[in-house]
């Protein structure tokens, strides 16, 4: 899949690069290896971020502190439910 990519929180919308990424493992998510609680694999269609969502410490590091660098921005979605870990409510697979 393709996705634009920021490594650099100092380099801004400069830092970015579309690159090809590998596909992600649904099988692997949706079982407790490797998916934390409650994760949702989403075949996104189309997606968007805003303007100072690279300001936002969540695009660098997670709840507990760690870097999530190479990020890949885009909060806003759309797309198809594809696989639901243990612990995910509210969705099912195929719902848009």
């Amino acid at each position: 899949m393709k996705a634009i990519v920021v490594t650099d929180q100092a380099a801004g919308t400069a830092g970015m690069t579309l690159v090809e990424r590998p596909e992600p493992d649904a099988a692997r998510l949706a079982s407790l290896s490797g998916a934390n609680y409650g994760d949702v694999v989403v075949e996104v269609h189309a997606s968007g971020f805003t303007g100072n969502e690279l300001e936002w410490p969540s695009t660098w590091i997670d709840r507990l502190g760690r870097d999530r660098t190479p990020s890949i921005p885009g909060h806003e979605v759309a797309g198809v439910v594809t696989a639901l870990s243990y612990g995910a409510t509210g969705l099912s697979v195929g719902q848009a």
